[in-house]
């Protein structure tokens, strides 16, 4: 399905280059309404971007959400920053599986969107083809992406050695014993809330609870989470669009993280055990055996990847759960009643809800499933669309809360693969426990297509309405 290719070749029709068998008693899934419908025009050849007066209007350019042009047709024209596709994700990517998998745009300086489960595990491997480097589309140009955040923008062999000493903080022994501190968390956040019977899931609670559990790894003060949560947004939201937005974030983050270290290094022996320390002392394996300490940029990147990674991704699932159990009574009663349920149910949450849709950098000209993407180019691996491949999961459209065999890749696939993935687990089975105990019977307080969600990399609801009923 994925060749190199040393020159570009015509991309065949979709029924021919793209098609693949059912597996037995897996249902075909069509498209839903509300996206275009105009067939796609497939180009026979794709052309190299050149950044000029007549592209600039599809470069994603426009600062603004009300100056970016309308989506002609999502196969050939997609932009994954509009509101369209924040409130119609899910039956856009239906409709890409079926009709175009693997999609393009000439906004964002040339891009390209890869929709079916095998596709994406294929590319996410090849990553000499599909670096790392660069991890988001966005309105800025890949040339002038310099962001090093060790060590998710670094590609095998390098990337091993300063990702593994990272995994132990992440263990699921580490895990276990942070849990007593996250229920803690939760029960004061749900005390917080009060009486009151209008509540807001993602603001009064999903979207607070990961912030204070890595406020307590970062070893910062719980003072510290409403400006980590301007800096997630500041990056992974409002700066996908405004790129000034983002890069005063990241300047922030960065010389956040550089003070925390050098106060670390500064206490010797006597510095804390949290993250900081844990990356201060952290040393990189190396091929012959020996080690070295991590350097500057390596240190500061890890922690700044691990904000990221550590709370816009869980607050965004566990406001999508509180929302699914707002809309769905039989399955809010059903989880309430089997709690043993739990687990299993958290896997099927992150399946259909999974929030993450990450980016490669096309180091040389290749082909996805038939179809030539140009070097120099980015391309966007949907998460959320392989999760309800009907060609992998059966009823894909349908969350069954004992569903089994259920090996999503809500935390990626490959070597860059979430090494936060037992964090994230305990967190959203903790935060759920702890509001079903409090909120057996709640609903949602206004209609579910009057929920907004969050446009970007990450897709969660921005506010969750609710309705205390007892």
């Amino acid at each position: 399905m994925l060749n190199r290719r040393s020159s570009r070749a015509s991309c065949r029709a979709h029924g021919e280059s793209v098609r693949r068998a059912r597996r037995p008693g897996t249902p075909a899934q069509r498209s839903t309404g509300g996206i275009p419908s105009t067939p796609v025009r497939v180009a026979h050849s794709v052309r190299a971007y050149r950044h000029d007066s007549a592209t600039a209007a599809r470069s994603g350019a426009p600062s603004d959400m009300s100056e970016r042009p309308p989506v002609t047709d999502w196969a050939t024209d997609f932009d994954h920053l509009s509101e369209e596709w924040a409130a119609q994700g899910p039956e856009i990517l239906a409709d890409l599986r079926e009709r175009c998998p693997v999609a393009q745009t000439e906004r964002f300086y040339g891009a390209y969107l890869v929709t079916r489960h095998d596709d994406i595990v294929e590319t996410a491997r090849a990553t000499d083809t599909f670096s790392n480097c660069i991890t988001a589309v966005n309105t800025n140009h890949p040339d002038n992406i310099k962001l090093d955040l060790s060590p998710i923008t670094l590609d095998p062999p390098e990337h091993g050695p300063v990702r593994r000493p990272l995994l132990p903080s992440f263990s699921p022994k580490a895990t276990d014993e942070l849990e007593p501190t996250v229920v803690a968390m939760a029960e004061r956040l749900l005390d917080d809330m009060g009486d009151r019977k209008l509540v807001d899931g993602a603001l009064d609670f999903a979207q607070l609870l990961p912030v204070e559990v890595m406020g307590h790894l970062f070893g910062v003060s719980a003072e510290m989470g409403p400006t980590f949560r301007q800096w997630v947004d500041g990056m992974l939201k409002e700066g996908q669009i405004d790129l000034d937005i983002a890069r005063k974030a990241s300047s922030e983050v960065q010389e956040f993280f550089a003070s925390q270290l050098a106060d670390r290094e500064a206490m010797g022996d006597g510095a804390p055990d949290d993250l900081v320390t844990m990356v201060l002392n952290a040393e990189a394996e190396l091929p012959d055996g020996s080690t070295r300490p991590f350097g500057r940029k390596e240190r500061i990147g890890a922690l700044f990847v691990l904000m990221l990674g550590g709370i816009d991704t869980t607050w965004s699932t566990l406001g999508s759960m509180l929302f699914h159990l707002g809309s769905h009574p039989d399955d809010l009663e059903r989880l309430v009643n089997e709690p043993e349920l739990m687990p299993t149910a958290i896997e099927e949450f992150l399946r259909y809800y999974s929030p993450v849709t990450i980016a490669r950098y096309i180091t040389e000209d290749a082909d996805i499933a038939g179809c030539p993407v140009s070097g120099g180019r980015r391309v966007l691996l949907s998460y959320p669309s392989a999760n309800r491949d009907p060609d992998y999961f059966e009823n894909p459209d349908e969350l069954i809360l004992d569903r089994q065999n259920n090996r999503h890749m809500a935390f990626g696939v490959g070597v860059h693969r979430c090494l936060g993935s037992n964090l994230a687990r305990m967190e959203l089975r903790v935060g759920l426990t702890a509001w079903l105990e409090r909120y057996p019977n709640f609903e949602l307080a206004v209609e579910p297509d009057e929920v907004k969600w969050s446009v970007g990399p990450i897709r969660g609801p921005r506010s969750v309405p609710i309705r205390i009923l007892s």
